[in-house]
């Protein structure tokens, strides 16, 4: 490789890098901040509760078992259910996985034996309520 091809290619490298990092940069800005842990008097810890550097009114809320895994995972935007919410059980195998706004189920829900096997899926309009699929 000539000089002139072995600077270009560092040139690249380096532009690429740095591109690389203004990516992370911006993703950086959604950084969980975390607020809130609760323990048991025995050290276990109940729940964690994150904030969000860019929107304080948005948290994560992590439950977990008394065995250290995690029992749920959900958000909440103004103390209202918002966005995705998970539900495990206690062996760590997926048990409801739905999408939540203000405080209302929205959209699909599916819901998981303690196998993994998928067990049954619902649909819910704006308001809640469960509605039928053709």
């Amino acid at each position: 490789m000539t000089k002139y091809g072995r600077l270009l290619s560092g040139l690249l490298l380096l532009s690429l890098t740095k591109m690389e990092s203004g990516c992370t940069d911006a993703v950086e800005q959604d950084t969980q901040l975390l607020r809130q842990v609760m323990r048991e008097e025995n050290g276990c810890i109940r729940w964690k509760v994150y904030g969000f550097r860019n929107d304080p009114n948005k948290e994560k809320v992590e439950l977990y078992f008394t065995n250290g895994k995690i029992r749920e995972v959900f958000y909440r935007y103004q103390g209202q259910l918002e966005g995705q919410r998970n539900v495990f059980y206690d062996n760590g195998k997926l048990s409801e996985s739905g999408h939540w706004h203000e405080d209302n189920r929205v959209g699909e829900f599916r819901y998981y034996r303690q196998d993994g096997k998928l067990e049954c899926v619902q649909y819910y309009g704006l308001i809640g309520e469960s509605v039928e699929t053709p």
